[in-house]
């Protein structure tokens, strides 16, 4: 019996050396759009499909700030549909996280809210091994074209697994 107690000890504590404890990520993201191309898709008035880019500051809970590269395609039909965006989170040490998200736009083509599933895809330097999963929640204020302003909040529960 000691035996059989001793390999369980052993085999939960090899089990639980590989993985992290899970922690949560919020932060406000706040980018400019860079570049926006489109096209016009005549199946439906004001239907557009298109890919763009843009560059942000995220700013955690603890006051850091972190700049963001952020990639997206889109399918609207006046600034409604789906969206997949891309945020690359780009940390001071050259650390990077990759964050994936599958959302909707809902509202008008200018004053569009958003809602998304979060994925978190990879991670470089001290955030290698990194798993997760969340959601956002963001808005604009203006049509989608270069400049515009995008906010956005994230929440992600996450781990790093060794």
């Amino acid at each position: 019996m000691k035996k059989l107690l001793f390999v369980i000890l052993i085999i939960s504590a090899a089990i639980g050396s590989g993985y992290g404890q899970s922690e949560n990520l919020k932060f406000a993201l706040r980018y400019s759009i860079k570049n926006n191309y489109f096209e016009t898709v005549n199946s439906a008035t004001n239907h557009k499909m298109g890919v763009a880019k843009g560059t942000g500051i995220a700013l955690l809970k603890s006051g850091t700030t972190i700049n963001v590269d952020v990639f997206f395609i889109y399918d609207y039909i006046n600034g409604a549909g789906t969206f997949i965006e891309n945020y690359v989170l780009n940390f001071s040490n050259n650390s990077k996280i990759t964050i994936r998200a599958d959302g909707i736009s809902y509202g008008s083509e200018s004053d569009p809210l958003f809602t998304a599933t979060l994925t978190i895809t990879g991670g470089t330097g001290e955030y290698t091994g990194i798993k997760g999963s969340g959601k956002l929640n963001g808005d604009r204020r203006q049509a989608l074209k270069e400049n515009t302003i995008v906010n956005m909040d994230f929440d992600i529960d996450y781990k790093i697994e060794k």
